[in-house]
């Protein structure tokens, strides 16, 4: 059998042309040439398309999914003679257009399983074995009015140029199995209208840098299981509109250099402790003891009184009558009448303050005992520095970084932003930052050109080749040398 592109004439000359017009044809008359067709799915039977008689349904690639997540459709009537019109090729890829009444239906298929395909029910099904690209020039509108379900297998990448708005009639759940990371470089609003709610099974941590305000309009407490500590290197006010109440089952502590408690009643009742230091002043209406005016327990006053006394164990002076003033009895006043030659020692005096571990002296507490408690131990004035230098703020600021350029990390859109101006090319702060961090190569101010030999090499070199290509005339020179 002959073609176009035989050279016929020349198998007639040498074979006669009755053997020429019978090479290759069948005997039976009616197979294909090559023996590729038919199909051995349509040996010793009809020729019309499987598909088309409703022998074979064809289905797009529906492979994968998610549990929990159906992607299964109604099963697809099968075609029925001569309604379902097919083309389809040697390699597999079809087109059906069906008019099965009860399955109509459109099907786009590639041999690998991906195509397109519009149902029966109005359903569409859109099926990419490999890669997808959606590529729509101006506006693009999605309504579901049912429910959907979208499932990634990885990675998702959103990037808006513009505003991103999402409005939820419902509820918002999001479940993460792993960390959470938000970076917002303006502001951030939040308004929430009923409670808020915050589990957190770790450690929470927060850095404000600048103000840190908070307004309850009602009750606010705070629960801590275990210590709670406070430092302020500035000062620090507690007001309260009725009671101020502040309690510790083991100690209380409070130190300063200067302190000031005023009240229109004050009450510092103990069963002991001290009260008063070598340059403290008392002034009120009694100084008394418990009851029983003497003996175990009773008031004890060491230094000079002036005032009234039941009993003066040690005083220094008597009146001008030989008497201590006011008092019953003096036992080694100096003329009193009960007076003895002999005067007691004098009684040492308590020093064992409460919360001060000092050594016992005869001594009231002086202020070389007391200037050394308010300066160092547990119980003195404790010094807060919170942030000395402010290195965690412009840690997070990244002001200084930049040189107040920028106060986080510039993407390359802002870097080539600000280097058009030629005042932040010579600022050695912010180039030095973005070269060792990565964001800016060490050769940015280069402005030669890669890999041109005149430009970039002091050495002189040739303009020209030295061989002509072609049969080009010498004057005829440009472009038309071998390097």
């Amino acid at each position: 059998m002959t073609t176009l592109l035989d050279n016929f004439r020349n198998r007639i000359k040498s074979l006669g042309a009755g053997r020429e017009d019978t090479l290759g044809v069948p005997r039976e008359g009616f197979e294909e040439a090559s023996g590729e067709f038919p199909k051995r799915d349509y040996f010793f039977g009809s020729s019309i398309n499987k598909s088309a008689r409703g022998e074979v349904i064809q289905n797009l690639f529906a492979g994968g999914g998610d549990y929990g997540v159906s992607v299964k459709f109604s099963d697809q009537k099968p075609s029925l003679f001569p309604y379902n019109q097919v083309q389809e090729t040697t390699s597999g890829h079809a087109i059906h257009v069906d008019d099965t009444p009860g399955g109509e239906r459109i099907l786009i298929k590639h041999r690998s399983g991906a195509g397109l395909e519009l149902r029966a029910d109005g359903s569409v099904l859109f099926s990419s074995v490999n890669k997808k690209v959606s590529v729509t020039g101006g506006d693009d509108v999605v309504i579901v009015e049912g429910q959907a379900d979208l499932v990634y297998k990885g990675n998702v990448n959103v990037k808006i140029s513009g505003d991103y708005n999402l409005e939820v009639e419902g509820n918002i759940n999001i479940t993460t199995a792993g960390n959470k990371t938000e970076k917002i470089h303006r502001n951030h609003t939040k308004t929430v209208d009923e409670n808020q709610n915050h589990t957190i099974k770790g450690s929470r941590s927060l850095r404000v840098v600048d103000v840190n305000s908070e307004t309850m309009l009602s009750n606010r407490n705070v629960f801590v299981k275990g210590e709670q500590k406070n430092y302020v290197e500035g000062s620090v006010e507690f007001t309260s509109g009725d009671k101020l109440i502040t309690t510790a089952v083991n100690e209380w502590v409070a130190s300063s250099k200067v302190a000031m408690l005023d009240a229109d009643t004050v009450s510092v009742i103990g069963v002991t402790g001290t009260i008063g230091g070598q340059l403290i002043d008392h002034y009120g209406k009694v100084f008394s003891g418990p009851p029983g005016g003497s003996g175990l327990g009773a008031t004890t006053h060491y230094g000079t009184f002036i005032g009234k006394a039941t009993e003066a164990i040690t005083a220094d002076f008597a009146d001008e009558a030989g008497h201590v003033p006011l008092a019953d009895f003096a036992t080694t006043a100096g003329s009193a009448p009960t007076g003895s030659s002999s005067p007691k020692s004098k009684k040492p005096y308590p020093t064992e303050m409460p919360y001060v571990q000092i050594e016992p002296t005869a001594d009231m507490p002086t202020t070389a005992i007391i200037t050394p408690l308010l300066s160092s131990g547990n119980y003195g004035i404790r010094n807060v520095k919170v942030d000395p230098g402010d290195e965690l703020k412009l840690e997070i600021l990244k002001t200084d970084d930049y040189d107040g350029l920028f106060n986080r990390e510039p993407n390359i859109h802002e870097i080539r932003s600000k280097l058009r101006d030629p005042a932040n090319l010579q600022n050695s702060t912010l180039i030095g930052t973005l070269i060792g961090e990565g964001r800016l190569s060490n050769t940015y101010a280069d402005i030669r050109p890669k890999r041109i030999g005149r430009a970039y090499n002091r050495k002189p070199s040739l303009q020209f080749g030295r061989t002509l290509l072609g049969n080009n005339p010498a004057e005829n020179r440009s472009k038309r040398f071998t390097p």
